[in-house]
């Protein structure tokens, strides 16, 4: 009861806190709004939402269970049998924490798993998608896509190694070995639903990159800045990281590997926070940060050659919306999916009238 009153306390004088230095700082306030909404209208948008439409419209499709074939080996290792849940896994994989929030709360809803489950699968379905690391940050913010790519398999190898490590110190049974609720493949459901998770995602976006960028005023320190936005904003965090610190590896590995203010709150307004446990989430990044670092190190090793060229290069920051083949061919690659598998205009729905 006494630490409900405490934690009770302590978001009363946080809030206080956050009203204190908005008020104080109204004037730049509305800067930073700003910056912050071409930050998701640059980066968060273009880096997410077709991949948020395409993983909620595949993950009511039967076929795409097939693409849990060929990682049912090691899902075994985590004690995770559902192919269903092993299908969502991927796509969030693919997709990133924020739609990786919103199969959480699938995986919560449809099989029945406990916290702990719930948990370590966090591990894994929490971390910043291959088109974020290796498209906005490798080729955008470095200017060097190899970077990207080591980047995003540093990060990948070392999660996966470390929900496995927490599936013994916090073990669990999969007891949802039959079949799942089909769900909803209509693709209008997709749009929507994905509309309501951008707009969530952006204003979690505005609110921490503004506090952050406001409490940044107090700070001359460079490090101590980057550590602070890593704290609030994992993209305000790497793009101050490249600015001031250079083409630092190691830093923006950190940065990524870590599990900032936003990308809990994303997972929260997901809806599956009545069930995860972030204590698993937060404690698996004690592993999964110097686990990343040592992985990108081995990669470096092993491809000494790649990083000798980019090493002789100068950074390049550029804007996101520079890549427009890269949106012309996920618009291509939508359009295909919508014309193959819709249920309503599909091609195959066609042949089998």
């Amino acid at each position: 009861m006494q630490i409900k009153i405490f934690k009770n306390i302590f978001y009363y004088v946080l809030i206080l806190f956050v009203i204190f230095i908005y008020f104080k700082n109204a004037g730049i306030i509305a800067v930073y709004i700003k910056d912050a909404l071409q930050l998701c209208y640059n980066t968060v948008i273009p880096s997410l939402f077709i991949f948020m439409v395409l993983a909620t419209f595949l993950s009511g499709l039967k076929c795409t269970e097939f693409l849990s074939l060929p990682f049912i080996p090691l899902f075994r290792l985590l004690n995770i049998k559902n192919r269903k849940t092993i299908t969502y896994c991927i796509l969030s994989v693919l997709s990133g924490f924020a739609v990786g929030g919103f199969f959480l709360d699938k995986i919560n809803r449809e099989t029945n798993c406990n916290k702990n489950m719930l948990g370590v699968l966090s591990v894994i379905m929490s971390n910043n998608s291959p088109a974020f690391v290796i498209t906005a940050v490798g080729t955008c913010m470095l200017g060097h896509t190899a970077s990207g790519v080591m980047l995003y398999c540093a990060i990948l190898i070392s999660c996966f190694i470390t929900a496995f490590l927490f599936s013994f110190i916090f073990p669990y049974t999969d007891n949802s070995c039959g079949e799942n609720d089909p769900g909803c493949c209509d693709f209008i459901y997709a749009i929507k639903t994905s509309v309501i998770s951008i707009l969530n995602i952006c204003g979690i976006v505005v609110f921490t990159y503004s506090l952050c960028k406001v409490i940044l005023i107090y700070t001359d320190n460079t490090l101590i800045s980057v550590a602070l936005a890593a704290l609030f904003e994992v993209t305000a965090a790497c793009s101050m990281a490249v600015n001031t610190l250079g083409s630092n590896l190691y830093i923006l590995c950190a940065i990524l590997s870590f599990c900032p203010l936003s990308t809990i709150f994303q997972l929260k307004s997901a809806g599956s926070n009545n069930k995860i446990s972030f204590k698993i989430l937060w404690l698996s990044k004690l592993v999964h940060i110097p686990l990343s670092l040592l992985i990108l190190r081995i990669l470096i090793n092993l491809f000494p050659q790649t990083f000798a060229v980019y090493a002789s290069s100068d950074i390049s920051v550029n804007m996101y919306w520079n890549a427009p083949h890269i949106s012309a061919f996920m618009l291509i690659l939508s359009m295909c999916f919508i014309i193959c598998f819709d249920k309503k205009i599909g091609v195959f729905t066609i042949l089998r009238k």
